[in-house]
C-alpha cells in the first residue's frame, strides 16, 4: 500500500524546491565554516592538556628500599585536575621486602580522558622479566 505524504512534508518539499542556489551555497559555507571553528576551538582549548606521571614510570629498588609515591599529574580543558587521580593496581599489596613485579594504575573520572590509564611499573630486587620492563 502506497503511503500518502503528510501536509508538512509536502510543504517541507516546496519550501526546499524554491530555494535558492545562493541560499544553498550560504548553507553549506556557514556549515563548513562552523565545522572549521569547531575544530579550532577544540584544539586550542585542549592544547596545553596533559596526563603524565610524576618521575620514572619504571622504578627500580633493592630489597628493603623505600618507595615513594610521585602521583601523576592531569590537566584538563586547562584546569589542573591532578587531585581526581586514582591510583590502583598493586599499590596495596607494594612490599619492598619482597622481590617482585608491581604494576600501579593511575586513572582519571574526567570527560577529556575517559577511560585512558597510565602505568607505573615498580621492581623490586631481581625478579625474573625485569628485562622486559627495563628494556623496552
Amino acid at each position: 500500500m502506497a503511503r500518502r505524504k503528510s501536509e508538512i512534508s509536502k510543504q517541507a518539499e516546496k519550501a526546499v524546491k524554491k530555494s535558492h542556489p545562493a541560499t544553498l551555497a550560504l548553507a553549506v559555507l556557514f556549515l563548513l565554516i562552523g565545522i572549521i571553528a569547531g575544530i579550532f576551538l577544540s584544539v586550542k582549548l585542549t592544547e596545553n592538556d596533559k596526563f603524565v606521571l610524576n618521575g620514572e614510570k619504571v622504578v627500580r629498588l633493592s630489597l628493603g628500599e623505600s618507595y615513594t609515591e610521585q602521583g601523576a599529574t592531569v590537566v584538563s580543558f586547562g584546569k589542573d585536575v591532578s587531585a581526581k587521580v586514582v591510583r590502583g593496581g598493586d599499590l596495596d599489596v607494594l612490599d619492598t621486602n619482597m622481590e617482585g613485579i608491581y604494576q600501579i594504575k593511575y586513572t582519571v573520572d574526567d570527560l577529556r580522558w575517559g577511560e585512558y590509564q597510565l602505568v607505573r611499573v615498580i621492581i623490586v630486587g631481581d625478579p625474573a622479566g625485569a628485562e622486559e620492563f627495563i628494556n623496552g
